[in-house]
């Protein structure tokens, strides 16, 4: 059985595709199973957040925006889980685990159910 429904699969793949970064992530914060952000990654732009943290993690490089912090500064309700995924040039879903500055995004926001795409278009959970 797959951790993420063929249905949201779907939907984070349309959406990371529809990025113009040249990795193309789509993110989406779900709060009790119903989605309430959808993001994509943002290369060029930067917020003061994500150069906070990635000082913090040691890595000042990664300062663009990166579609899971865009979807944690985006929301405006308590969320319970996010699903980020990233796809290939032939729009099929691809690695896009979570980056040290995003867990620590992700840690800090108290979001402990985080679930990537992988390589073949399967889905593996950040934890433990």
């Amino acid at each position: 059985m797959s951790l993420i429904e063929p249905r949201l699969s779907e939907q984070v793949r349309i959406l990371a595709m529809s990025s113009s970064s040249r990795w193309r992530v789509g993110c989406v914060l779900l709060r009790r199973g119903r989605v309430v952000v959808s993001t994509t990654n943002v290369e060029g732009k930067t917020h003061p957040r994500q150069s906070e943290l990635a000082g913090r993690v040691g890595q000042p490089y990664r300062r663009s925006l990166h579609a899971e912090l865009r979807a944690l500064l985006k929301a405006r309700v308590e969320v319970d889980t996010l699903v980020v995924g990233r796809v290939n040039s032939r729009n099929e879903l691809c690695l896009s685990k979570p980056c040290p500055v995003c867990q620590l995004a992700l840690l800090e926001a108290g979001i402990t159910d985080v679930y990537y795409s992988i390589d073949g278009g399967g889905w593996e959970s950040l934890g433990p």
